[in-house]
């Protein structure tokens, strides 16, 4: 394998994931849409596409000097991308560390020859794909997600979808696992 498909996010904790799935199950029936797997959930920091096997340890070093915020970001409404026909939860209001991690992210990986996003960062946690209608109402009952690092992730297209496996967590040992 000569390239490898990564992006880095918050990754939730297995009692967050258990929440947001009880939270999002009625919006998700609602949209007709293919539900995430809940193991999948996460929140894109910042996405790489594909890059050579032999640049990743360059990745991994940079993102080692990443100070990864202590939060607790509350995710409380809907959204959904027509385009993409994607159902998301995010927050109302994100903290302004949150947009900071992505920024100081790309300006990390700026050296390494990866090039910013130039979309604006829009933190959201994809719930289902291929939806066919917008959520009923864009309030959800709020989910409290405390934040202690985030994760480079490996992203393997199947037929079935994305797999996502964690690469590494940063901090090293923190509780960002699956």
């Amino acid at each position: 394998m000569s390239a490898v498909r990564l992006f880095f996010a918050l990754w939730p904790d297995a009692p967050t994931r258990r929440k947001l799935r009880k939270v999002c199950r009625d919006a998700v029936a609602f949209s007709g849409g293919r539900p995430v797997p809940p193991q999948h959930y996460h929140l894109t920091l910042a996405f790489l596409g594909n890059v050579p096997v032999a640049q990743v340890p360059a990745i991994r070093a940079a993102a080692t000097g990443v100070a990864a915020p202590t939060l607790t970001l509350q995710l409380d409404r809907f959204g959904y991308f027509s385009r993409a026909r994607v159902l998301w939860i995010g927050p109302t209001e994100a903290p302004a560390e949150l947009a900071q991690l992505a920024a100081s992210l790309w300006a990390a990986l700026e050296p390494v020859g990866l090039q910013p996003e130039l979309r604006p960062f829009h933190p959201h946690l994809t719930i289902a794909r291929k939806v066919h209608r917008a959520p009923r109402d864009p309030q959800a009952r709020p989910v409290a997600w405390p934040v202690r690092g985030f994760v480079l992730v490996r992203s393997v297209t199947e037929p079935t979808g994305a797999r996502y496996t964690v690469d590494q967590c940063f901090p090293e040992g923190s509780s960002n696992e699956p």
